[in-house]
């Protein structure tokens, strides 16, 4: 397939499906860049408010309001929009079926960005070729709990995104990307997908869930002594499922991967290991992760694309994952209403 390079750099028609907590800070950033963005969603409340009252975007520095175009999903059929990028920002268990969903709507040469946790890229693949698929790995911290009203609990000097082909190379897609993304905020190429993915996943794997079990926010996790510690172990699992898989992990918070797999080993390396992840934290704000506000709201989490993931993969190459398995089974007792969140689960995770 040929891409039109000259057509991506000078106007592109964004779509973005999936518009929650992360969909709608980035719908509503690039709306006030004044790019073409069609918001499109599943929830009719989200995207009748969006219509009537604009997009309202809640940061820590700043709050705006912008009236991007917003269609409910079941609208698209009668507008018969042609994206040349469609930015992919719904759940992992709904990635398959919205993107053979949404393939009429690519036009010739276009693509999707993955702005997902987990890793859903062959997902993506498997639908519609690799040539049509972008990772976009996301690092900013986002709520939503009105309809209409995402809200940023980043800060914007926090970096917010890094792009990469699954390929490793620089494309000129890549690049416009890079430039679409910049109003959103701090955004990177990479040549290490895979790398940057499973470091995420890290990242996920060791506040997601842990969050959601204990009612602690993003802070409070790693100012924890117990919750800490977990996280750590949580991370070095996951480090060593992705050597397993030959993937070339890079820093995960700001740390080296050997880091944390030294911490396990040593509590003088783990005590070192949690002062600086206290100390990279700050910029967190006092927000929750996804699958703790998913919890909140009674939905269905991604746990199994998370924590249940890396289980899986360890269980194929033959890696122990014992503290995942651990969290991934109170999570699921949380998830079914069988337990409240509360630090006391903690308890539960043998260390």
């Amino acid at each position: 397939m040929k891409f039109s390079t000259e057509r991506i750099c000078s106007f592109m028609r964004i779509g973005l499906l999936g518009v929650g907590a992360i969909g709608g800070v980035i719908g509503g950033y690039l709306a006030r860049a004044g790019e073409e963005v069609t918001l499109v969603d599943t929830w009719p409340e989200n995207i009748e408010r969006i219509k009537s009252n604009g997009l309202k975007v809640t940061s820590v520095e700043e709050e705006f309001i912008t009236f991007p175009v917003a269609l409910h999903i079941g609208e698209l059929s009668a507008t018969q929009p042609k994206f040349d990028v469609l930015i992919l920002s719904v759940k992992s268990d709904d990635t398959s079926w919205t993107v053979k969903f949404i393939e009429p709507y690519l036009a010739e040469g276009g693509f999707i960005v993955s702005a997902q946790n987990s890793i859903n890229e062959f997902r993506i693949a498997e639908e519609i070729g690799w040539t049509r698929v972008m990772g976009c790995v996301v690092t900013i911290g986002a709520s939503l709990y009105e309809p209409g009203n995402p809200c940023r609990t980043s800060t914007v000097s926090r970096p917010a995104f890094v792009l990469g082909e699954p390929s490793g190379m620089i494309t000129p897609r890549l690049e416009s990307m890079v430039e679409v993304m910049g109003p959103v905020g701090i955004t990177k190429t990479t040549t290490n997908l895979w790398g940057q993915r499973w470091a995420k996943l890290g990242t996920n794997c060791m506040a997601n869930a842990l969050a959601a079990v204990s009612g602690l926010t993003s802070f409070e996790l790693r100012n924890d002594p117990v919750a800490g510690e977990i996280a750590v172990k949580l991370v070095a699992e996951v480090i060593q499922v992705a050597m397993s898989l030959g993937v070339h992990v890079e820093d995960i918070n700001g740390q080296v991967p050997a880091s944390y797999l030294d911490a396990v080993e040593s509590p003088g390396s783990m005590n070192l290991l949690r002062e600086a992840l206290i100390e990279q934290g700050r910029s967190l704000g006092e927000g929750r992760p996804s699958l703790a506000q998913d919890v909140m709201k009674g939905r269905k989490t991604e746990i199994e694309h998370l924590n249940g993931y890396v289980i899986s993969k360890g269980i194929e190459l033959g890696v122990s994952t014992p503290v995942n398995v651990a969290l991934y089974r109170i999570a699921k007792e949380l998830e079914a209403g069988e337990i409240d969140p509360s630090p006391k689960n903690l308890r539960f995770i043998d260390l």
